[in-house]
């Protein structure tokens, strides 16, 4: 992993700090499993959880298709993702907006700058999110997100010269709080919109 080992690294520990702290007066946890479409998902799959307070890490399997762009066959590829969530309070019971950052598949992709070369369609590094789920009363969870990823973030870049500068994708998923199989589900007292304010 290299560089995008370093980069998340920090990252990873420093959530895990504040998870750490947040446990200490939340001995409550949850835990969801979601479908969908989108790098969030390795192209169709899932992506499941598990969090304590504010703080998530995730997990991802997924499938992509194979295309043709151009003249140019995508394989298909089975494809993973992890990495760590921060769920923000905005005072909703329903609403929560959150941030994420893993390492794993970003796309299978083709440039025309690539031409009829040889080259490698995989591509795996560092993914940033930002979005939301929605939780209905049920416990079904809706969510959106949009997917961020750089030449400047990818493993063995030098194997990817025509990546792109900024790319991003929508991720849509639907899923259910598995908590509520395990026990009524905490997660509004979890995040504790109720008693947060944000912009105090």
């Amino acid at each position: 992993m290299g560089a995008a080992g370093r980069i998340l690294a920090p990252l990873l520990l420093f959530a895990f700090t504040c998870s750490a702290q947040e446990q200490a007066s939340e001995s409550n946890r949850f835990i969801n499993a979601s479908g969908g479409f989108g790098n969030v998902y390795g192209g169709f799959g899932t992506n499941v959880e598990v969090g304590s307070g504010h703080v998530a890490v995730f997990g991802t399997c997924g499938y992509a298709t194979d295309r043709v762009v151009d003249t140019i066959r995508l394989n298909a590829t089975v494809n993973y993702q992890a990495g760590i969530r921060y769920y923000f309070n905005v005072g909703s019971e329903v609403l929560y907006p959150r941030i994420g950052i893993g390492y794993g598949w970003v796309t299978n992709y083709y440039n025309v700058k690539i031409g009829n070369n040889n080259y490698d369609q995989n591509v795996h590094g560092i993914n940033a999110h930002i979005g939301t789920q929605v939780y209905s009363p049920e416990g079904f969870i809706f969510s959106f997100d949009l997917n961020f990823a750089s030449k400047y973030a990818i493993s063995m870049a030098s194997r990817h010269p025509f990546f792109y500068t900024i790319y991003i994708r929508p991720n849509i998923g639907i899923g259910y709080d598995l908590t509520r199989l395990f026990g009524r589900s905490q997660r509004k007292t979890l995040i504790k919109n109720k008693a947060i304010n944000p912009f105090e």
